[in-house]
């Protein structure tokens, strides 16, 4: 099959490429729990909001290390053999460590960053202080990145 190693630029610019991911994190006794979400890659960092509250939180707390990924499945490819069926897809996938956000300045460049992401050159109200507060943000630092693709020959 067409398989490629994409090297680090290559994966880092499909990770910035992207709007959606999924989170895996564990707690504190191991249990995976994955959450699907929107996210921003931002000043070399992963970051993304939340409700203040909740199990994607709990287990961050209380074990910082986590795993995010994304991809796009482009197609399945059909073959009259079943080991010749196949799905041409690009993936990346980042080991990291996560913490809640908590200097104000970072929170609100992220989540103006963000804002501006989605808004996608519509005019948006920018976030302030007071709206900031109502929320809370997650940054995933990179430690590890890899990405693979299943291209057409």
């Amino acid at each position: 099959m067409p398989k490629k190693w994409l090297d680090e630029d290559e994966a880092y610019a499909y990770l910035a490429s992207r709007t959606e991911g999924r989170l895996a994190t564990c707690d504190a006794g191991g249990q995976p729990y994955i959450t699907p979400l929107n996210y921003i890659f931002h000043r070399g960092r992963i970051y993304f909001h939340s409700a203040a509250s909740g199990r994607k939180l709990d287990n961050i707390r209380a074990n910082d290390r986590v795993c995010f990924e994304v991809s796009q499945a482009d197609k399945a490819v059909f073959a009259e053999r079943p080991c010749g069926c196949s799905t041409r897809y690009t993936s990346v996938v980042v080991f990291g460590r996560a913490r809640v956000v908590e200097e104000e300045e970072e929170k609100l460049a992220a989540l103006n960053a963000l804002t501006a992401r989605f808004a996608a050159g519509r005019p948006y109200q920018a976030v302030e202080a007071a709206m900031a507060k109502t929320c809370c943000v997650v940054v995933v630092s990179v430690e590890k990145i890899s990405g693979k693709r299943n291209v057409d020959p």
